[in-house]
């Protein structure tokens, strides 16, 4: 048993790196041969089980994995460079991002037939347009800078910020499950989440002023932040179900704008790291799904796909932008590139479960949805941009470039 797992455990991570080299080679997205790996391996070939070959310890797994990924991701998180990158991208963020929940909530309720709770959660995760999906299409594309900056700047901040949404309304449902009135559900998530932050701070506050003031040597710093992360999604999550992800990823944002000296070594480790488990996470998440879960989808999953590409991205960007001085090329390439990538699967994947325990039985439809979802947006996405960027006047259609150092 222990030598077949490694094996998996082997495979898994092998095919995954191996996934994500052959697509710096071929010049495509990298989750797109992660999913037909993941798909091979699982539910076609039968090659691996996930959740026969490590049973309860997949859900961990997946979790911690989730919950660096999301430290990752606050981690860059700097608030200065979002202040620096201009009133595009505010907007995206501080108006685009909640209209595109709200427009999301409503379509995987009335299209997609999930229950309220559930499509608003699901719609907090469909926020997310990884910058791990969205930056190989930036350099493949050769777009112009403004309109470049404000996709890269929007996939690098609504990835945590969309996973957040998605943890804060898990924890109001969660919360809600046990309370015996909305007041007192609100209050107890009030209470709740300003706790954990406040919390995170503090640990955060505390990391920097051991680091700045040369209390851990240079080589155990990485090891000491790996292990403070992980010990605070455990004891945040001891404390209270599922807040270890808000409580990492606020720990990730303070340190990126907290001043910490060394930033740029623990950023490198930190994404070398997050790669290693986004790959892996990914593999393991496709491979866990059953044809059955594939054959589910039925036409109004697909109908809801639809919408959110052709309706809700578009209205939420042209609706979100108005009056923010982008002309309308700029506006339309923006609506419709918006690719979904692996934090939105893995942090499906760890919620769906945890939903399907509260009582919420169409949670389980949810992972099929979020992979139709990803899939989609990254091959539509991904052979589009190009050409109409092009289009649109919106790509460097020059030959040979100079740079002078």
């Amino acid at each position: 048993m222990e030598k077949s797992l490694l094996v998996v455990l082997a495979l898994v991570v092998l095919v995954g790196v191996g996934s994500q080299w052959l697509a710096w080679r071929l010049r495509v997205p990298a989750i797109v041969l992660m999913l037909v790996a993941g798909l091979l391996m699982g539910p076609v070939f039968g090659v691996i089980s996930p959740t026969q070959h490590f049973g309860p310890l997949l859900q961990p797994i997946v979790a911690a994995a989730v919950a660096i990924i999301l430290f990752d991701g606050g981690l860059s998180l700097n608030l200065h460079e979002l202040r620096e990158a201009g009133p595009g991208v505010r907007r995206l963020v501080l108006l685009v991002a909640p209209i595109s929940w709200i427009l999301g909530g409503l379509a995987g309720h009335y299209v997609a037939g999930l229950a309220w709770p559930v499509a608003f959660l699901f719609a907090g995760i469909l926020v997310v347009t990884g910058p791990t999906v969205i930056m190989p299409l930036l350099r493949h594309a050769r777009l112009q800078p403004r309109v470049a900056s404000l996709l890269k700047w929007e996939g690098i901040v609504n990835d945590p910020l969309g996973a957040l949404l998605a943890v804060l309304v898990f924890e109001f449902l969660t919360v809600a499950h046990t309370a015996a009135s909305l007041g007192e559900a609100s209050m107890r998530l009030l209470i709740t989440v300003a706790v954990v932050t406040v919390a995170s701070l503090l640990i955060g506050r505390g990391l920097i002023l051991l680091f700045n003031r040369g209390h851990a040597p240079e080589y155990l710093r990485s090891a000491v932040l790996l292990s403070v992360v992980l010990g605070c999604y455990v004891v945040a999550n001891a404390l209270y179900h599922e807040t270890g992800l808000l409580a990492v990823t606020v720990l990730g944002m303070t340190l990126a704008n907290g001043g910490l000296v060394g930033l740029a070594e623990v950023r490198r480790f930190k994404e070398s790291l997050a790669t290693l488990l986004v790959a892996s996470v990914f593999v393991l998440l496709t491979a866990s799904l059953r044809l059955d879960d594939i054959m589910s989808l039925d036409p109004r999953a697909l109908v809801f796909v639809a919408v959110m590409l052709f309706v809700v991205r578009p209205a939420s960007v042209w609706l979100g932008t108005i009056g923010a001085g982008l002309p309308w090329q700029e506006r339309a390439l923006v609506g419709w590139i918006a690719p979904r990538g692996i934090v939105a699967v893995a942090v499906t994947g760890l919620f769906a479960p945890a939903l399907v325990g509260l009582g919420h039985t169409d949670a389980s439809r949810l992972v099929p949805l979020a992979f139709a979802m990803v899939f989609a947006t990254v091959i539509l996405h991904g052979f589009s941009i190009v050409s109409l960027g092009r289009r649109l006047g919106l790509a460097d259609t020059g030959g040979t470039s100079v740079l002078i150092l």
